[in-house]
């Protein structure tokens, strides 16, 4: 790979998993579980307002015994959202992860609209590559495993 700085076009996941604003805590872990993902953006009429990650609700919700059918995503929601462009750079995404203490941002373009999700993971895989896999540290953050096969907590 050449040495040209990385944009988090290149990088992001492109199929962001978008709940309603009125969807109740239970229906979005269930639609982050079948989709196998970490957080769900909080939308409405096709605006981006938040996000909802495993720890919200596991700090908001499970922590507190409240029932997840009766919380709705837009009383837990992480709010504003912190973004990034398509033709920003990783080097400025990672440094934004940084600053905000998050490990995810959402990705809007010029118009607004919702493009994407980059992660720390999608940062670690990419380093992980340029690397030819031969950095442990790396591999580790990027839960890269030469055998493929899943680790003990499936």
């Amino acid at each position: 790979m050449s040495d040209k700085e990385e944009m988090v076009r290149s990088i992001m996941e492109k199929k962001v998993l978008v709940i309603d604003l009125n969807t109740n805590a239970k229906d979005c872990a269930k639609a982050m579980a079948k989709r196998g993902v970490s957080s769900a953006v909080i939308g409405q009429s096709g605006t981006a307002l938040g996000i909802v990650t495993e720890r919200d609700l596991v700090s908001k919700v499970m922590s507190d015994a409240l029932d997840a059918t009766k919380v709705l995503v837009r009383d837990i929601m992480s709010t504003p959202l912190i973004t990034v462009t398509p033709e920003s750079t990783v080097t400025k995404a990672a440094e934004i992860m940084a600053e905000y203490r998050i490990r995810r941002l959402v990705v809007i373009d010029a118009t607004g609209s919702l493009t994407g999700i980059i992660t720390s993971g999608d940062i670690a895989r990419m380093l992980a590559e340029k690397h030819g896999y031969q950095e442990a540290t790396f591999n580790a953050m990027a839960r890269f495993n030469e055998g493929g096969e899943g680790g003990p907590y499936q």
